[in-house]
């Protein structure tokens, strides 16, 4: 409805004058029923309807501004496909908190990752309904066990928890969430993830993560900026040359985003050497580091990086074994057998005091010859005795190292059936190639990946030894290739049995088969694979934070009291437990990085260095498109540490809140009110007289 101003009521009045002056120029010429006062009156009664009308108008405007306030104050919503006020019943979450080292990075001046993902946890539930059912499960390398109960409960719980030193296994992590949301089917399901979206995490994930269809995944991450950080992927020194007198060389690989550090070498509590490292642009850097160790025996150190955003990945630890001497026994059929063997390893022995070399013959071979030795090298085996053969498996069984070379005439269904099971996996099919036959051979291939035992020995350089004949050996899943021929058969493999290993050749040491003795690789290749085989028996020589230990003690009773003391000094109770036949110590999780020991009556007897998991340390954050395709079918969303958690999850759980529009609405209307309600001047005037 339009409403006449003071200018349209001007022009009414000026346009009526005219009519007026007429009907009263006529009014006194000849009457007339209706008079000019009349008219008059006719007309302010038409005006005084209209004013009226007008405040009538106003009345349902304020009316209706105030309905509108309170329905912003009931903030309604509305969302498509639901109707008004949908999403009412009660919500399963399952909050998923990222507790990997990771989380640990903090930049100067800013809160570290874990804490904004603890602080948005913290903010979701003060958003959450008071009937909706929570769960929050801590994860790292492993679910933690979930909790839940009243927000108070749970707010006390989380804000007890603190970043481990494990990595990140978000796949038993979505497992988890997924069979306890699938046991609330009849509920609207929600996931949410507080982690720091590191890529290493999302890329192992396969076609095995559980699905998610039909419900809302959020992704909580911290600040989307970019986080440098060096850190140590790994450190490791040569086995073959280590001395107590000789100079030891250790290899760091270091990641770096380019900027300069400072790399620390620590032996024994004592920092031995110091570096400054600039590699300039991105990636990772190898860096040498030698030092001389004052003792033999078993040492622990570190290297140290300078601190950056995530000081906890800055070091690296290892152990050493230094050994006062190294026994090794060549065994052959006949002296001539063992000749090669001999020299090769008495030329390396010139430059490495530590082996000790000692010779026999098979006739020979029984417990008290290979008693003390740490090495046994047996040159063209062709058959043992069954004490002879029981006496080498127990050998190798406890701890020894064995280099077998076959000889020329082998009787190849004897290996397999009684020389190599319980020695190696390893099994002989036939003989390749003629020996004697120096026209057709094969050679080393130096391309296809080998053993570090090979590294700087299979040069291109017309050196490398022919094979004119050898035996073919079948892979198998447990059997660790040396190095291969280049028509892709096995040289030489390696393989674990017992707390010993066993390195198998395909071909015997005979001029006749191959030239290897005359080539300048066997001697070094021989010395190495001593030193290697020599190093103590546990299977590995590091481990990761949150792997399961088992440590032999040889020299310890089962009824002993045995204890593990973790970098910090914590004290653990340990029990031997029946592994592969035999009592190992166990440690059910190694929770801590740095340098563990076993302790009996008091005393330390055994050393090992637990490190964390360097892929964690890579903070590249995952794409966004690599997220929403391991949660196909559900609808993902986005949360980062400033977003209004209101808006964003009872916005998608019950849909658009129209409080917004309600108010400014009621705002359009209270302008409407204010500019009807104004009363013409004339129509002022006439009601004062």
């Amino acid at each position: 409805m339009q409403f006449l101003n003071p200018a349209v009521l001007l022009g009414l009045v000026a346009a009526a004058l005219p009519l007026a002056i007429h009907l009263l120029h006529r009014g006194r010429t000849q009457p007339h029923p209706f008079s000019d006062f009349a008219f008059l009156r006719q007309l302010q009664q038409n005006r005084m309807r209209r004013l009226q009308l007008r405040q009538w108008l106003v009345l349902l405007l304020r009316t209706l501004i105030v309905a509108l306030i309170v329905c912003a104050f009931a903030r309604p919503t509305y969302q498509a496909g639901g109707g008004w006020g949908s999403g009412d019943r009660p919500v399963a979450v399952h909050a998923l908190l990222d507790l990997s080292y990771s989380t640990r990075y903090q930049r100067p001046s800013d809160s570290s990752l874990f804490d904004q993902l603890q602080r948005q946890l913290g903010d979701l539930l003060a958003v959450l309904a008071p009937r909706d059912q929570v769960v929050v499960q801590p994860f790292a390398q492993r679910p933690h066990a979930p909790f839940a109960g009243d927000r108070a409960y749970l707010a006390e719980r989380i804000a007890e928890l603190a970043p481990t030193q494990e990595a990140t296994d978000l796949r038993a992590a979505l497992h988890a969430a997924a069979q306890r949301l699938n046991q609330e089917s009849a509920l609207a399901r929600e996931l949410f993830i507080f982690t720091d979206l590191a890529q290493y995490n999302w890329d192992q994930l396969d076609d095995s993560v559980p699905s998610f269809a039909g419900a809302r995944v959020y992704i909580a991450g911290p600040r989307a900026q970019t986080r440098p950080n060096a850190y140590v992927k790994r450190v490791a020194a040569p086995s073959w040359m280590l001395a107590a007198d000789a100079k030891v060389a250790m290899q760091a690989a270091i990641a770096h985003s380019g900027e300069g550090t400072t790399l620390d070498l620590f032996v024994d509590g004592q920092r031995v050497r110091r570096q400054r490292v600039d590699p300039g642009a991105p990636g990772t850097t190898q860096v040498a580091l030698s030092f001389s160790p004052r003792r033999p025996g078993r040492l622990s150190g570190h290297i140290a990086l300078a601190d950056d955003g995530l000081a906890l990945d800055n070091r690296c630890y290892f152990t050493l074994d230094l050994p006062t001497a190294i026994t090794v026994l060549l065994v052959g059929e006949q002296p001539k057998d063992a000749y090669y063997a001999r020299r090769a390893l008495g030329a390396a022995a010139l430059s490495d005091p530590v082996v000790k070399i000692r010779t026999d013959l098979f006739v020979n071979l029984n417990a008290s010859t290979i008693a003390g030795v740490d090495v046994l090298v047996l040159c063209n085996l062709a058959r043992l005795s069954a004490a002879q053969k029981a006496a080498l498996d127990e050998f190798v069984a406890t701890g020894g190292g064995l280099v077998l070379f076959p000889a020329p005439h082998s009787d190849l269904g004897y290996y397999n059936r009684d020389l190599l099971p319980g020695l190696t996996p390893g099994r002989f099919k036939d003989r390749i190639g003629t020996p004697g036959n120096a026209t057709t051979y094969q050679v080393l291939d130096e391309a296809e990946p080998h053993h570090q035992l090979f590294n700087d020995l299979l040069a291109s350089d017309g050196d490398q030894p022919r094979f004119y004949a050898y035996f073919a050996m079948v892979p198998a899943p447990d059997l660790l290739p040396l190095a291969r021929l280049g028509d892709g058969q096995l040289a030489m493999a390696l393989a674990w049995k017992g707390q010993g290993r066993v390195a198998l050749a395909a071909f015997p040491i005979d001029p006749q088969w191959n030239d290897l003795h005359q080539r300048g690789l066997f001697a070094p290749l021989l010395h190495r694979l001593v030193r290697e085989l020599s190093l103590p028996s546990d299977r590995r020589a590091a481990y990761l934070v949150g792997e399961t230990v088992y440590r032999r003690l040889a020299d310890v009773p089962m009824e002993a009291a045995v204890e593990a003391e973790t970098p910090s000094g914590e004290r653990l109770r340990l029990e031997p437990e029946r592994v592969g036949g035999q009592y190992l110590w166990k440690i059910p999780q190694v929770g801590e990085a740095g340098i563990w020991r076993l302790r009996a009556a008091g005393a330390a007897v055994d050393a090992f260095a637990v490190n964390l998991d360097a892929r964690e340390s890579a903070l590249t954050p995952v794409a966004p498109e690599r997220v929403r395709r391991v949660f196909a079918g559900a609808e993902v969303h986005f949360l980062g540490p400033g977003d209004d958690l209101r808006l964003a999850v009872l916005g998608n759980r019950h849909g658009r809140e129209l409080w917004r529009e309600f108010l400014i609405l009621a705002l359009g209307l209270l302008l409407a009110e204010q500019w009807i309600a104004r009363a013409p001047r004339d129509v002022l005037v006439r009601q004062a007289a």
